[in-house]
């Protein structure tokens, strides 16, 4: 009888079993094999909080079942963390002898491992271990927190905006934090006031050649130059000053490799280098872990890739010294092999992210790999082979300029040993490409040329891009490695969020769901409970603490928020309200905002005294202070533009036809009541590259947003993501749009540079 091997993963599957040889049979359970069901709680709450699993794919869980009864021992070789370990207990409990059917409970065995390489297996095989109760234990209650929130929030959050349980509004545990601290940096964005300052720079000249300092202390103090007429002040005081060179020091100075790396750098890396989100580096990363096919064979190129630890084994460190020695030759080898601190909470369970071959340059494989997978790939090769390697050394020249008082300075670096830079090429220093003169003197005198002054204003605090915010979660311990990317993507997916310019900015409804859950369940949305709850998750990891008491200590302050709720519910027809600076054109009063089906609209306050409704452009600018959305102006000027469109015939039965607003942007309605028909609203702008059709307005379900395309589509596929003026006089193959912070009209063509006056 041969041996039944369970991974999570097909691809895994076909990778293993080449390794194993005939003596094994390797096959997937596709993921989970249970779970909590989809349209229920699931959840006992008067019983220990005990869960309800259902089986995900009864067809596949037989499959498995009839292959295990006639194998001689089933090896569970699911992913080393907590996710795998829930779905071998699983598979345990689904396989194993209950009556007459199934497997022998002594048949089973849990096998562990880091890499798919066949000395990584076979040893893995070699080392059968058990599960780990506690790791499935810890697993359960992070999908039952996660469930509580889901379910017994949301309806209440839908219940409360739009009036209905079953709108589908959803609040999640952890994606709720992330949520915040993109909502909040946006209200601190809005609040910002930017402030005047000014920086000075002088050139100086010796002996015919000049070079740039930069004023850094007024009478021992860092200067402070807000306005215009300070700046005049000090120039005149430097015109009649001589400039003494009052320091000059040079030294020696060097630059670290990285470690190895984890989960989140790697995602945060691939998002500021490669443009990759979260999601799609760790799909790839998948795909190189599980195995790609070599001239050799399907071999796996990478470790595990969720991981927290920057701990790498001994072999393959070894294995790695010896490449760089072979490779660049002993001076690029540091001297002893270099060891990085553990990250503060790291659970240490894996390997860092590297190759499990290092020999295998990605120049060697190029050919085998798609180009994202080449490039994430070349990614971890070059930070791995780099951590072994001598520092960067560099001889850095700092001088110091004194004119009576006024210091300025300067430096400048020169690289004199390239290190790991050899394999790992990093943005040049700050300074490593000034120049300075060679001869200067502590003492020497140096010549006023140019005084140059440069007005500034303080800027508001930076959105988070997925890099950034990734560093957020991860510095503030909310979520784990693994959960970053499905933190990311759930917030895009349900249009909390969008991306603008590489950057999030919440939605509408995004802002709604923060101010719903810091007014009802602040304990969602609080970063400190939040990661208290990651701790704890920790506790039950390592057997500390019991599943049910974590659970318990979730539930108890959560269901006396939602009692009070639902009482308010019960006797208050508006127990959350979202105020508009809108006024009711029937009553006077000011509108909120609702939802109903996924989109906005505004309801009288007194509703349902009054009913007035006013439905809500989708895109609309907003802003979010007291309290208060902000959008009067905004309706008003969309209100002025629809004017300005007039109405039309409609063309199938002639009746005029108005703008309607629907979930998925704008569009004309026939007002006849027999007549369904519905036209795209055009911008009156003709299609530059086909001269035949005209751009309509158009909506990317995908992305959530407007964009413009050609009637002829899909003969013609013109598109611009911002309303077109008109035909580029220049180049007449792009569309006029506006630049809002430049109050210009500009070009799409990006080979095109015209613009003019909006």
């Amino acid at each position: 009888m041969k041996n039944l091997v369970i991974v999570e993963s097909p691809t895994k599957a076909n990778t293993i079993e080449r390794y194993l040889g005939s003596d094994f049979k390797v096959l997937s359970s596709k993921g989970h094999v249970r779970d909590l069901p989809e349209k229920e709680l699931g959840v006992n709450l008067e019983d220990d909080f005990e869960p309800t699993l259902v089986v995900q794919n009864e067809k596949l869980v037989g499959e498995l079942r009839g292959q295990a009864k006639e194998s001689s021992q089933v090896l569970l070789a699911t992913d080393n963390d907590r996710e795998g370990e829930a779905i071998a207990f699983d598979l345990y409990q689904l396989l194993k002898r209950n009556g007459r059917d199934g497997v022998d409970s002594e048949d089973f065995s849990r096998i562990i491992f880091n890499e798919i390489t066949e000395g990584a297996i076979k040893e893995a095989i070699g080392q059968p271990t058990s599960i780990d109760m506690n790791k499935v234990n810890a697993q359960r209650a992070r999908r039952i927190l996660d469930r509580l929130v889901g379910y017994l929030i949301s309806p209440l959050l839908s219940k409360s905006v739009s009036g209905s349980r079953f709108e589908g509004l959803s609040a999640g545990r952890v994606q709720s934090v992330a949520l915040r601290f993109i909502v909040d940096r946006e209200e601190e964005r809005e609040e910002f006031e930017p402030e005047e300052y000014w920086e000075i720079e002088v050139d100086l000249r010796e002996k015919g050649k000049e070079f740039s300092l930069d004023l850094v202390k007024i009478d021992g103090s860092k200067p402070e130059i807000g306005k215009e007429e300070k700046v005049k002040e000090i120039e005149e005081k430097l015109e009649s000053l001589p400039f003494l060179v009052s320091g000059l020091k040079r030294k020696k100075k060097t630059r670290s490799p990285l470690p190895p790396f984890i989960t989140s750098t790697l995602q945060r890396t691939a998002s500021s280098v490669l443009n990759f989100s979260p999601s799609k580096t760790m799909r790839i990363a998948q795909q190189l872990y599980e195995g790609i096919q070599l001239a050799e064979g399907t071999e796996g190129l990478i470790t595990y890739m969720r991981t927290d630890s920057t701990r790498v084994a001994e072999k393959a460190q070894d294995s790695l010294r010896d490449y760089i020695k072979e490779s660049f030759g002993d001076k690029y080898l540091v001297s002893e092999a270099r060891k990085f601190r553990k990250g503060k909470g790291a659970q240490d369970a894996h390997e860092a992210i590297r190759p499990t071959d290092v020999k295998r340059e990605p120049k060697k494989i190029k050919k085998y790999l798609d180009e994202d997978q080449l490039k994430l790939y070349r990614l971890v090769w070059q930070r791995f082979v780099a951590t072994q390697m001598e520092e960067a050394r560099y001889l850095r020249t700092r001088v110091e300029v004194e004119a009576d008082g006024f210091v300025f300075r300067t430096s400048a670096s020169r690289l004199e040993f390239d290190g790991f830079l050899k394999v790992l090429p990093l943005k040049p220093l700050g300074d490593q490409d000034v120049e300075l003169p060679e001869d200067l003197e502590e003492g020497q005198q140096l010549q006023l040329a140019k005084f140059n002054p440069s007005q500034h204003f303080t800027k508001p605090p930076n959105r988070f891009s997925e890099a950034s915010l990734i560093k957020k979660l991860e510095k503030g311990g909310i979520g784990r490695p693994s959960t970053y990317a499905s933190i990311i993507s759930t917030i895009r997916s349900r249009d909390y969020v969008y991306k603008s310019g590489g950057s999030f900015v919440p939605t509408l409804l995004g802002f709604i769901v923060v101010k719903f859950l810091k007014e009802f369940f602040p304990q969602t949305v609080q970063p400190t409970l939040t990661a208290e709850m990651e701790n704890s998750l920790d506790l039950v990891k390592n057997g500390e603490r019991s599943k049910e008491e974590v659970l318990q200590e979730f539930y108890r302050p959560l269901k006396d928020k939602l009692d009070r709720l639902e009482d308010r519910l019960e006797s208050e027809d508006n127990a959350f309200e979202v105020p508009t600076d809108v006024e009711c054109e029937r009553c006077g009063g000011h509108m909120n905002i609702r939802y109903w089906k996924g989109s906005p609209y505004l309801s009288c306050s007194s509703w349902p005294e009054c009913e007035e409704k006013k439905s809500l452009p989708p895109g609309l600018d907003f802003t979010f202070k007291e309290s208060r959305v902000l959008i009067s102006e905004e309706l008003e000027n969309h209100r002025q533009k629809e004017e300005r469109l007039g109405k039309m015939k409609c063309p199938q039965c002639g009746s005029e036809m108005e703008i309607k607003h629907g979930r998925y942007g704008r569009f004309y309605a026939c007002t006849n009541e027999d007549c369904d028909n519905t036209e795209s609203v055009s911008t009156g702008v003709s299609c530059p590259r086909c001269g035949e059709g005209e751009l309509l307005e158009r909506y990317s379900r995908k992305r959530k947003q407007t964009f413009y395309g050609c009637s002829e589509y899909p003969d013609c596929k013109f598109t611009t993501n911002k309303e077109p003026v008109k035909v580029c006089p220049d180049c007449e193959e792009g569309v006029l749009v506006r630049d809002r912070e430049e109050e210009e009209l500009v070009c799409s063509n990006k080979n095109c540079d015209y613009r003019e006056a909006d």
